[in-house]
């Protein structure tokens, strides 16, 4: 007996359910890409606002930082200064933006603005500066106006130091103010 094979391609039928009406109307696309950039649109100003906020936040971080590290250490060295055979401070030069002097171990430093940068001698100590101002006063609190000529470096006993940084059209201003120890008992 032979056998007649017959090769059969299925039907393919679509479901009952899925038939009938298929996809979304063009008034339903539009509606719900309106609804997307409605709610974009309010989401979008709030979250520039934090993205905004943290960089500021961090800038200002930065700053403050860099500058309270910059004016502690200058005010911590200029506290240092050597006394002369006169009792005077042992300050070769000052003017509104260096001041060089001697410390206790004999080391000459030098503190002064050089572009965008202060420098400790050749050292730079912080960068990013918009300004850097040192202001000098006697014995009688009276302010000495710069460069300090020979008997007026004598006479400083106190040193004003402001120190202004920039980043990102942020500005920063750190004070620090140094007594010249008693330097008659040194």
């Amino acid at each position: 007996m032979i056998r007649k094979f017959e090769f059969r391609i299925p039907k393919f039928e679509i479901p009952q359910s899925i038939k009938g009406t298929g996809g979304f109307t063009l008034i339903e696309i539009i509606l719900v890409t309106l609804l997307v950039g409605i709610l974009a649109g309010m989401l979008i100003p709030p979250l520039q606002q934090g993205v905004q906020s943290y960089s500021a936040i961090k800038t200002w971080g930065k700053l403050t930082s860099q500058g309270r590290e910059a004016t502690n250490r200058m005010a911590r060295e200029m506290r240092n200064i050597q006394k002369k055979a006169n009792n005077g401070p042992n300050i070769s030069s000052a003017n509104a933006t260096s001041i060089t002097f001697v410390d206790a171990w004999n080391n000459t430093i030098t503190f002064a603005l050089s572009g965008e940068t202060v420098q400790r001698n050749t050292d730079t100590l912080v960068d990013q500066v918009s300004g850097l101002q040192f202001r000098y006063f006697n014995g009688s609190n009276a302010e000495l106006t710069p460069p300090l000529s020979g008997a007026e470096l004598d006479n400083v006993r106190r040193i004003l130091l402001v120190l202004t940084l920039a980043e990102g059209g942020k500005t920063l201003s750190m004070t620090g103010q140094v007594f010249v120890r008693d330097l008659t008992g040194v």
